[in-house]
């Protein structure tokens, strides 16, 4: 299990190059640092091999695709260090990584061992969460997705498919992903704390960019918000 540990973390640090040299930006560095430090193999022994071997498959398959995600839609200009970009940053990206690490170095920590049930039922909430992000970002379009609230001059509000029925799919995916985080972090504890604190910094994020979007789309988005709901739960 160790070799494997050392490979997904080799695997992860080579890809992160690859992106700053792609696209070097402060979003692409956040992420990628965020993701690279669970995947680190320091601490490492076989008492906690289990979930030590989660955690890492979790960051790699995940971190690839939020790096991919955000080579592929991060813009010079996006971010310009106001004050709103620091409010957005503890607001909403702090609070998310906090539940991620959070979850992460706990589970890399405890050696109670994964039952055949636990791993499947933690296989089927990440890959549920992480398609539904990744859908959801493909419907939107690389346009429509960005990790800082701007809008492209060809950008067009999205009504329909995913959005049709909940205005934030790609905040719900994320969601889904973090609960299988804090369901191998095996602990009531920590996993409530980090649900609750991922959901704070997406409530956060979701407050200020509905204000973007009603500024930018007018009428036709406060239409779409009234009979839509956030999270897709009637």
């Amino acid at each position: 299990m160790q070799s494997l540990v050392y490979i997904n973390f080799y695997l992860f640090l080579f890809a992160f190059v690859v992106a700053l040299l792609k696209n070097l930006n402060v979003t692409t560095l956040l992420v990628g640092l965020i993701y690279l430090a669970p995947l680190v193999p320091l601490g490492f022994e076989e008492q906690y091999a289990d979930r030590f071997l989660i955690t890492s498959y979790l960051n790699l398959i995940f971190g690839l695709l939020e790096l991919v995600l955000f080579v592929l839609t991060v813009h010079k200009g996006d971010a310009s260090f106001s004050r709103e970009y620091f409010a957005q940053l503890f607001g909403h990206t702090l609070p998310i990584a906090f539940a991620l690490l959070l979850t992460s170095f706990t589970a890399r920590n405890c050696s109670d061992p994964v039952l055949f049930w636990e791993w499947g039922l933690i296989s089927v909430i990440f890959f549920t969460g992480a398609i539904l992000r990744a859908l959801a970002v493909y419907q939107i379009g690389l346009l429509g997705f960005k990790f800082d609230i701007a809008f492209r001059a060809e950008q067009t509000l999205k009504t329909d498919q995913l959005y049709r029925w909940m205005r934030h799919p790609t905040y719900v995916g994320m969601m889904v992903v973090i609960f299988a985080y804090a369901v191998n972090a095996h602990s009531w504890s920590v996993g409530i704390l980090a649900m609750f604190s991922a959901w704070f910094g997406f409530q956060f994020r979701i407050h200020h960019e509905e204000k973007a979007l009603e500024k930018q789309f007018g009428e036709p988005y406060r239409k779409y918000r009234e009979k839509t709901n956030a999270w897709g739960i009637i």
